[in-house]
């Protein structure tokens, strides 16, 4: 293929490409209204979304030449992307790992003797101010347990790697922050350390083995199962109190506007798949 060929199909591809989008943008206006059009113009304006088109563009290039090999290698790339930044395939990996826990509302079980929140909820902002996270609920949840009168005595766990997070407040402290922050006593937390969840577990197990009180464990909805492994696995027995669900509707619940933006490839969507994942990985290889 001359330079001149390629030039005029580069060239053609680029301006079909073009009107493509434009059509389609135009259909998903007038078929789903000017918000849902805005909404998809937005994704496909961020990082992601720009990335996500020009690998469109790459892979339509790549058929055009009639090139199979290229072509193929073009293919699995925008494929492996497209799934990795799905809505989604992001709500399935999360709702794989909340299943169980779908059920369970923690503002209406009964008392416990204690609740242990696991770090996590919260980091240090860059005015010093200790502020939740994307995991802040399960901060919210132990509040509402203690001011619901579910909740007689708070353990906040966790603690820093220091070479990972030097001169940070360990995450047992930021969370009594946080809490005492909300109206809980601070004489009603108690915090215990641990760097990873398998040496909280390790922790709590020695310390509650008895099962002679009632305990209950607050952390994300998607960490739930592991953390639930590991305590069994360490003699510790406590009731599930999910917070921060991950996974959104059914796929077959969406709606078509829903459906669509999905597709695009989106940093909330990785982030959720990145930390299911990570969940997965930490139960196959028994932490």
């Amino acid at each position: 293929m001359n330079e001149q060929i390629r030039d005029r199909m580069l060239q053609s591809t680029v301006i079909r490409t073009g009107v493509v989008t434009v059509v389609v943008l135009a259909l998903i206006w007038f078929g789903l209204g000017r918000s849902a059009a805005e909404k998809v113009v937005t994704a496909l304006a961020m990082p992601y979304g720009i990335l996500w088109y020009l690998l469109t563009f790459l892979m339509i290039l790549c058929v055009r030449t009639g090139r199979r090999l290229l072509t193929s290698t073009a293919a699995v790339v925008w494929l492996g992307y497209t799934l990795c930044g799905n809505g989604i395939v992001a709500s399935l990996i999360a709702g794989n790992l909340e299943s169980e826990f779908r059920t369970i509302n923690p503002l209406e079980a009964d008392a416990f003797d204690v609740v242990v929140v696991l770090g996590g909820g919260s980091s240090p902002a860059v005015n010093q101010r200790i502020q939740g996270n994307s995991s802040g609920d399960r901060l919210i949840v132990t509040a509402q347990l203690y001011h619901g009168g579910l909740a007689k005595r708070i353990i906040c766990t966790g603690r820093n790697i220091a070479t990972l997070t030097p001169g940070v407040p360990d995450p047992s402290e930021q969370s009594r922050d946080v809490l005492t922050r909300l109206g809980v006593p601070a004489d009603c937390i108690e915090l215990l350390g641990g760097r990873t969840t398998s040496e909280e577990m390790h922790e709590l197990g020695r310390r509650f083995s008895s099962g002679s009180i009632r305990v209950g464990l607050v952390t994300s909805a998607w960490h739930l199962k592991r953390a639930m492994r590991l305590a069994d696995r360490n003699g510790f027995h406590p009731h599930p109190l999910p917070a921060d669900f991950l996974a959104g509707k059914s796929p077959f619940g969406v709606s078509r506007a829903e459906f669509l933006l999905s597709m695009i490839p989106q940093a909330d969507a990785a982030h959720t798949i990145w930390k299911c994942t990570k969940e997965h990985l930490g139960m196959l290889i028994g932490r």
